[in-house]
């Protein structure tokens, strides 16, 4: 734990424990830590004589917050369902809130980037300036630019670290994503060429530090860093961010575009598709085969594909 470690609840080692055993298993502790930091400090402030995960704590924390989002919610309640259940894993007394507490989902559906848009957004990338941090302007162009081109998750982008970005071999190291499971993907000739003028900077300004996007201490920079950047981007573009979209929405429309360049070419998706799945990492054939669901009409009705080969491979698109 990071952001409020500093304060300690009675659940604090409990909650370090839990993500310390879900890496352990092969799950990123990225997926709970900001929640059960935000419990700690509820804790802390609601409930600090509480030493047990009781009822009246847990359903305090559940009550829905003004503006919250029903898929937010239900990934808060996630997070708090899952700390109860690992508590009784362990032999302590817990409180596991019921599944029929979360709200029916809304069906996720990603946004993709129009071309204005990107172009739009990478123009606020390269404009983007500040002098309180001067290696900042040189950082945001570079990271959004790897997020997209490479497919990458956002937490993805922020932890590269320096010695997994190979410029003799143009590869860039994925290492213990989600799931923990390491892949390399090649960059291009232009992305590599961004890279090393960057390098040279940052050798300049943070040359001490392990990763490739230090903030002003040398560690990563945090999600929400990253999250304000995106939306000072849109600003010195002069433009609303797109409603509906994210950091996230990078790497769909990165999938969506792959697919759509080799319908366009006729290529055989079914002999692409699984090497689409490793180079962006994900654990199951069917989370890349749920892209074709997001594929234009158009492409949709090629009788050049035989989609009867992927009606197996095609589940509801979700997140």
């Amino acid at each position: 734990m990071k952001a409020r470690e500093c304060l300690e609840s009675n659940f604090s080692q409990r909650i370090r424990d839990m993500l310390a055993y879900k890496k352990a298993l092969g799950y990123s502790p990225e997926s709970y830590r900001n929640h059960l930091l935000q419990f700690n400090a509820h804790c802390l402030s609601k409930f600090s004589d509480e030493t047990e995960l009781t009822k009246e704590l847990v359903t305090a924390w559940a009550a829905a917050r003004p503006e919250e989002a029903i898929n937010g919610h239900n990934r808060r309640l996630a997070t708090i369902r899952e700390f109860g259940r690992y508590l009784q894993s362990v032999g302590q007394s817990a409180y596991v809130l019921p599944p029929k507490m979360s709200a029916k989902q809304t069906q996720f559906v990603p946004y993709l980037y129009t071309d204005a848009e990107l172009k739009a957004f990478f123009f606020g990338a390269d404009h983007c300036n500040t002098n309180s941090v001067p290696l900042r302007r040189y950082i945001v162009p570079v990271i959004f630019r790897l997020i997209y081109c490479c497919g990458l998750r956002p937490n993805e982008g922020r932890m590269i670290k320096l010695a997994d970005l190979d410029m003799q071999t143009g590869k860039l190291y994925i290492r213990e994503s989600k799931r923990h499971k390491d892949r390399a993907v090649a960059l291009t000739d232009e992305l590599l060429r961004l890279c090393e003028a960057y390098l040279v900077v940052r050798g300049r300004l943070r040359a001490e530090s392990e990763y490739l996007f230090p903030n002003g201490t040398g560690q990563a920079y945090s999600y929400q860093w990253l999250h304000n950047c995106f939306r000072d981007c849109w600003k010195v573009a002069d433009m609303p961010v797109p409603k509906g979209a994210r950091i996230y929405d990078f790497r769909h429309t990165f999938a969506t575009r792959r697919l759509h360049d080799w319908m366009d070419q006729k290529e055989d998706l079914y002999f692409w598709l699984p090497y689409l799945s490793a180079y962006m990492g994900h654990s199951q054939f069917s989370s890349t085969a749920y892209y074709i669901h997001l594929l234009s009409e158009r492409l949709i009705s090629s009788p050049a594909i035989n989609w009867k080969a992927f009606a197996d491979l095609l589940p509801e698109v979700s997140e």
